[in-house]
């Protein structure tokens, strides 16, 4: 009577090789950004802000005055435009709605 061996003598596994596998440098790479139309509106209050900042209050009280006898004189022309008036109802709106 013969009996065959059955798995490994003494435990021993044996490891399969591994083989080393080329990486494919193909990786298309696309980065995207966007500002929103908030973040864009948020730096040019932030700009606006530094300006008033970095103006001295002799030269701001100077425009102040300026801008206070042109729109008495009906000469202030900026004040019609539409962009300002719909930038101030915005803030009168937006101050308004947190109470």
């Amino acid at each position: 009577m013969v009996i065959d061996k059955i798995g490994n003598i003494n435990n021993i596994v044996e490891t399969n090789r591994s083989k080393n596998v080329s990486r494919s440098r193909d990786v298309s790479r696309n980065d995207k950004v966007e500002i929103s139309s908030e973040a864009k509106q948020a730096a040019e209050v932030s700009r606006y802000t530094q300006t008033v900042m970095d103006t001295p209050d002799a030269a701001r009280a100077e425009r102040v005055q300026q801008i206070k006898l042109q729109i008495q004189n009906g000469t202030y022309d900026k004040f019609n435009d539409d962009h300002v008036i719909e930038m101030v109802a915005d803030k009168i709106a937006s101050y308004l709605l947190r109470k």
